[in-house]
């Protein structure tokens, strides 16, 4: 979809979303594709909102163990075991 130069301004202009934080405590929260991409970063951002477990899908076992050793450095929480 190209847009009209005016539509380009406004969406320029426009002010982005805050990120929402919400308590996950006793929730299991799963990721599909968590390896790389938004699935990684979706990971990462579930991992501060402190949930019960957080499964990562992948689809190989050695990129998942990755990626659970990048997230385990990368938010300092010890959700994984």
């Amino acid at each position: 979809m190209q847009l009209s130069f005016c539509q380009f301004i406004r969406g320029q202009l426009e002010t982005v979303p805050t990120v929402e934080y919400e308590d996950l405590s006793g929730k299991t929260v799963v990721v599909i594709g968590a390896n790389n991409g938004i699935g990684f970063e979706a990971t990462k951002h579930f991992a501060r909102m402190n949930p019960d477990r957080l499964i990562l899908g992948c689809r190989s076992k050695e990129r998942g163990e990755a990626a659970v050793t990048s997230e385990r450095k990368t938010t300092k929480i010890s959700l994984f075991p």
